[in-house]
């Protein structure tokens, strides 16, 4: 064989095997859907969630395809870890008072009829507290 043969073979060998150990990010790429980026609301009301909650992170749930979900769906603010020692009814004021802002400040989806807070403590039991945006004060 020529030299100009083995590099040719060479190149197709390294293009199969690069292919075949890199194409899940292709994939990936590919199937993953877009439209996950916190809009800068977002990023003001969890900012503001997480210095008064004393919470590690907030983040937020469904990840993608905020902008028009597929299903009716609840809207879940997730607060990550926060001191969790208060009653239930403090809770529950707080959480409503959370879901309010995000009702008033957020442009959500008709889709989203709920809106969830989820404390996940870090002391306690995790808690949920649930409401319908159409019952929410604007």
């Amino acid at each position: 064989m020529s030299k100009k043969n083995i590099i040719i073979v060479l190149i197709i060998t390294l293009a199969i095997v690069a292919i075949y150990r890199f194409g899940f990010l292709g994939v990936f790429w590919m199937t993953t859907p877009g439209d996950g980026e916190l809009s800068k609301a977002e990023v003001e009301l969890f900012k503001s969630v997480e210095k008064e909650s004393n919470a590690k992170s907030v983040y937020r749930e469904p990840k993608y395809n905020i902008s028009a979900p597929k299903d009716t769906l609840a809207y879940r603010i997730i607060v990550f870890k926060p001191i969790c020692t208060k009653n239930s009814d403090s809770l529950k004021i707080e959480a409503q008072k959370i879901a309010s802002q995000a009702n008033s400040s957020l442009t959500l989806h008709k889709n989203f009829v709920r809106l969830e807070v989820f404390y996940d403590c870090s002391d306690e039991p995790s808690k949920v507290f649930s409401f319908y945006r159409s019952s929410l004060k604007e």
